[in-house]
């Protein structure tokens, strides 16, 4: 048998996920789910459900995670759901690799 492949970590849920989630899209409010929800870039609420059947809203303003990943998203920009493979790519170099520069 293999190495076992694919998503091997859980996400993290900084917020309650069995409460509505809504993101802001084109200035209205959408419901979404928890998976998106973290991973939104602009505006994002909860929504509460009170005993006397009113609802309360709260604007959520927790870390914003890369889709599908704990990797928090230190530069969310407004275009909606942020994904990893759209972040800048960054080389590094090894010790022992400076050689290899062009000059």
């Amino acid at each position: 048998m293999g190495e076992k492949k694919g998503q091997t970590e859980k996400l993290k849920y900084d917020f309650p996920t069995e409460k509505e989630c809504q993101v802001m899209v084109n200035d209205k409010w959408y419901r979404a789910t928890p998976r998106d929800f973290r991973s939104w870039g602009s505006k994002r609420q909860i929504i509460y459900n009170n005993p006397d059947r009113t609802q309360s809203f709260e604007e959520y303003e927790g870390p914003v995670y890369y889709w599908n990943t704990n990797k928090v998203c230190k530069e969310p920009d407004d275009n909606g759901v942020q994904y990893i493979h759209n972040m800048p790519f960054r080389s590094v170099i090894r010790p022992g690799e400076h050689k290899f520069l062009d000059r």
